[in-house]
C-alpha cells in the first residue's frame, strides 16, 4: 500500500508540476515521463515491454481519431461542411435561439461520430467559431461553447468510447445507450449554448455572417453533397440496433471518406491526409502516453489504490466523492483512461441499479474531466484554437454547465 501511494504521489506530482512550470513540454511527453518515474519508484526499473503494451491500449481509439479527422477534413475540403453551415444560417437566421442550437449540434457532430472531443474542436469547432464571433459572442464565451460542445458530443450517441470501455469491462453489450445518452446530453447542450451565447445575440445580419463562409457555385448542396455524412450517421445508428452488421468504426469513416471524394469539389487526398494527421497526432500521442501510464499504475498497484479511494465512502459521501474525483481523474488520465480505471468498479458499486443508466451518468461525469488540466482534451484545444490567453477564464465560463453535468449525473445515480 505504501509503495502504491508513493507511485501515485510521484505520478500526480510530476503531472501537476510539469503542467504548471514547464508549459512548453507536450502533455504526452509529460504523461510518459510520469509513467517512467512511477515504474522506477515502484521498483520495476524501465519495463519497456509494459510501456509498449500500454501504448497500444487505445489503438482502436487512435484509428478512430485518425480516420474521423480525415473524414471531417475531406468534408471541409470538398465544400460539404461549408454548404451545411450556409444552409443552417440561411434557414435559422431569423431565430437566434434555433441558430445557436443547430450550430452547437454542428460542433458536437464529429465527437458524436468519432468519440473524440479534440476531433470536434479541430474540425467543425474551428469552422463554427468564426460564425459565433461574427454573431457578437466574445472570444472566451465562444471558446467555452466549443469546449462544452466537444465534451457533450464525446458523451452523446452513437459513439461513446468511455461507455464502450466500461461495457467491455463488465461484459455488457454496448446496446440501449442511445436514449439515456441523448436525454443526458442534448438538454445540457441546448442550455450551454444559450447560457453562454444567447445574451450577446440580438439581430442577425445574414449577409454579414454568410460573407465569411466560402461558397462554390459548382456545388448544388443537395442530398448528394451530404451523402457521405448521411451514410456515416445512418450506419452508426443502424448498427446500434442491428449489431450483426457492425463494422469497425475506422472502416466506416474510411468508406465515408471515399464517398466524399466524389460528391463535391476535387480534393487532394494526400494533402488533406497530411493536414489531418498533423491535427490528430497530438491526440493520438496522448492516447499512447495515457495507455502506458495506466499500464504502469496497474503494475505498481496505484490503479487499485485509486479505485479503493474512490469507493472508500458510503451513502451521500459516496456520491460526493464520485462527483469530485471523476472529473479530476478524467483530467489526469483523460475520460477514456479514467473509464478504464474507475468505470468498471463504479458500475459494480451500483449493481442494484440499471447498468445502462449508471454507465451513461458515469461517462458524463468522467467527460467533465476533459475540461480539467493537465490533459483537458476539449478545453485546452478550444482555448488554443480561439487563442484564449488565460485558460482559467474558459474554466470560469464553463463552471455552470459543468456543474450541471455533475448534478444531473448524481441525480441519475440517486433516483434511477
Amino acid at each position: 500500500m505504501m509503495q502504491a501511494t508513493m507511485v501515485l504521489v510521484v505520478v500526480v506530482g510530476i503531472l501537476m508540476l510539469g503542467s504548471v512550470f514547464v508549459k512548453k513540454i507536450p502533455m504526452a511527453a509529460l504523461l510518459l515521463a510520469s509513467a517512467v518515474a512511477g515504474a522506477l519508484v515502484g521498483g520495476f526499473g524501465f519495463p519497456l515491454r509494459h510501456f509498449a503494451e500500454g501504448s497500444q491500449l487505445f489503438l482502436m481509439l487512435m484509428l478512430i481519431v485518425a480516420t474521423g479527422m480525415l473524414f471531417m477534413n475531406v468534408l471541409r475540403a470538398n465544400g460539404a461542411l461549408d454548404v451545411l453551415t450556409r444552409q443552417i444560417v440561411q434557414v435559422f437566421h431569423k431565430s437566434p435561439t434555433l441558430l445557436l442550437v443547430f450550430l452547437m449540434l454542428l460542433i458536437m457532430l464529429p465527437a458524436m461520430l468519432s468519440g473524440s472531443a479534440p476531433a470536434a474542436v479541430l474540425s467543425t469547432g474551428v469552422l463554427v467559431a468564426p460564425i459565433l464571433l461574427k454573431l457578437g459572442i466574445p472570444k472566451v464565451e465562444t471558446a467555452s461553447i466549443v469546449a462544452m460542445g466537444a465534451l457533450l458530443g464525446m458523451i452523446a450517441p452513437p459513439i461513446n468510447v468511455p461507455a464502450m470501455l466500461i461495457a467491455t469491462g463488465v461484459y455488457m453489450p454496448y446496446e440501449g445507450f442511445t436514449g439515456p445518452l441523448l436525454i443526458l446530453t442534448m438538454p445540457l447542450a441546448v442550455f450551454t449554448v444559450l447560457w453562454l451565447g444567447r445574451g450577446f445575440v440580438t439581430t442577425i445580419d445574414k449577409d454579414v455572417v454568410l460573407a465569411d463562409i466560402p461558397v462554390d457555385p459548382t456545388i448544388k448542396g443537395g442530398w448528394v453533397t451530404h451523402a457521405p455524412l448521411l451514410f456515416v450517421i445512418g450506419y452508426m445508428i443502424l448498427k446500434s440496433y442491428i449489431p450483426q452488421i457492425d463494422t469497425a468504426t475506422p472502416l466506416v469513416f474510411f468508406t465515408g471518406t471515399i464517398l466524399a471524394l466524389f460528391t463535391g469539389k476535387n480534393v487532394n487526398l494526400l494533402k488533406v491526409a497530411k493536414t489531418s494527421m498533423t491535427g490528430a497526432i497530438e491526440v493520438m500521442a496522448l492516447f499512447a502516453a495515457v495507455g502506458a501510464l495506466i499500464q504502469v499504475m496497474a503494475m505498481t498497484g496505484a490503479r487499485g489504490l485509486m479505485v479503493l479511494m474512490a469507493l472508500g465512502l458510503t451513502g451521500p459521501l459516496l456520491y460526493l466523492s464520485i462527483a469530485v474525483t471523476s472529473p479530476i481523474i478524467g483530467g489526469l488520465l483523460m475520460p477514456f483512461g479514467a473509464a478504464a480505471v474507475l468505470g468498471v468498479p463504479l458500475v459494480m458499486a451500483f449493481a442494484n441499479l440499471d447498468a445502462i443508466w449508471v454507465t451513461s451518468a458515469l461517462t458524463l461525469m468522467l467527460g467533465v474531466g476533459s475540461l480539467f488540466p493537465p490533459t483537458a482534451v476539449s478545453g485546452l484545444f478550444a482555448a488554443q484554437a480561439l487563442k484564449v490567453e488565460k485558460y482559467a477564464d474558459l474554466m470560469k465560463k464553463c463552471a455552470v454547465p459543468a456543474a450541471l453535468c455533475l448534478i444531473l449525473s448524481v441525480a441519475v445515480l440517486v433516483y434511477i
